[in-house]
């Protein structure tokens, strides 16, 4: 692609959680929307055009939270690619921005599940998944199986992932869950699908995220103090399975991985930490290894032996992830955003990724039946 530098140039959020009827999406995806606006030093009237995703929203949310914060009449987009939907606004923001047809845009990630989701999230009713029981758990118990069977890697080990997001979680004042769980809490939490317990699950969220994303013309004109470049923004989608293919093969993983590498021109040695969609201990895992951030059959491993915690060689899921952060659906892609714009402006606090220049966000939304759903792969420099 041939676009302009594009820079994110604030970030705000509402804490993720579990929160009563009153506290409406619309009011959530104000709040995080006005403190991304603080935090860029810009107002309403400097926004040309709003970007907005989630997936249980209803008709037109970006419009109906555009209209609180002073910007009715504006282009504003819905986006819904399930769990990548606040990664796939941000990325056409990008190539708006990047092509020069905006100067300032807001992104934002919203989604109230409580009110709508009982148990596990289900897929489609329409779907060949759904018409035989498969739900995603299911999916993600025959992956750690799985893995465990071919790579010789313990209950222990992929345990140890949520070990260390619940601790990450609590220097993060955003996140769902701001305490430490033991090694025994996961083994021995409620089962949901074996091997893979309670703790194991990323919880049913609400909340918001938002970022303001600038040219360097809108840079310029708004005299941002902090800011983060965003050198690609990939998505790609599931191709078409035939046969038995191997469940933790990932190949989605790798081509979102390989065209963010090619478009940010770096390989994955050059990533300093990532925020990884975690939704299940084992998705951390498999997915690190299909974006070739470890090599395949190591990660559990690696993981219960400090490689991916803060600290570590490559620390993952500074801010809990969606284990311990929450997992709003619509909203995570842009908390993960967030964070990678904290971390390269050092504003994260307790959970600050020492010397961070470059880092990388991976979302991967949904599934249907023979094909994997659609996964966004972000990587931001420091300007």
């Amino acid at each position: 692609m041939n676009l302009d530098p594009v820079h994110v140039i604030g970030a705000g959020m509402s804490r993720f959680g579990r929160y009563p009827k009153d506290v409406t999406l619309e009011a959530m995806g104000t709040e995080a929307a006005r403190a991304a606006l603080r935090d860029a030093g810009a107002t309403a009237a400097d926004v040309e055009a709003v970007y907005v995703g989630h997936v249980f929203g209803g008709p037109v949310a970006g419009q109906r939270i555009a209209t609180r914060i002073g910007l009715a009449g504006r282009p504003v987009s819905n986006h819904e690619n399930y769990c990548s939907s606040g990664a796939t606004a941000l990325r056409e923001a990008w190539i708006a921005v990047g092509a020069g047809l905006y100067d300032v845009v807001l992104v934002l990630g919203v989604e109230k599940m409580t009110d709508r989701i009982r148990g596990g999230v289900q897929p489609d009713p329409n779907d060949l998944d759904a018409a035989i029981g498969f739900l995603f758990a299911a999916g993600h118990g025959l992956s750690a199986r799985r893995y465990m069977e071919d790579y010789g890697a313990t209950r222990e080990q992929i345990a140890a992932v949520a070990v260390k997001n619940h601790r990450h979680s609590t220097a993060n004042p955003y996140a769902q869950y701001q305490h430490e769980v033991t090694l025994d809490d996961v083994l021995h939490a409620r089962p949901i699908a074996e091997p893979l317990g309670l703790l194991d699950c990323s919880p049913i969220s609400d909340g918001a995220a938002a970022v303001v994303v600038a040219s360097p013309a809108g840079l310029r004109r708004l005299e941002a103090e902090a800011s983060a470049r965003i050198e690609a923004c990939a998505l790609v989608s599931g191709t078409v399975q035939t046969g038995l293919p191997d469940v933790n093969e990932e190949d989605v993983s790798r081509r979102a991985g390989h065209s963010a590498y090619e478009l940010a021109s770096v390989g994955p040695g050059d990533i300093d930490f990532v925020e990884m969609h975690d939704c299940f201990t084992i998705a951390e895992i498999v997915r690190l290894e299909g974006l070739e951030l470890l090599p395949r059959g190591r990660g559990a491993a690696l993981t219960s032996e400090g490689y991916t915690s803060l600290g570590g060689q490559l620390p993952v899921n500074p801010s809990g992830g969606l284990l311990s952060r929450g997992h709003p659906v619509g909203a995570t892609g842009a908390a993960q955003v967030c964070e990678l714009f904290w971390q390269l402006t050092g504003q994260a606090g307790g959970r600050q990724v020492e010397n961070a220049r470059t880092g990388l966000a991976y979302c991967k939304g949904g599934s249907v039946s023979g094909t994997d759903g659609a996964s966004v792969t972000t990587v931001l420099m420091t300007a």
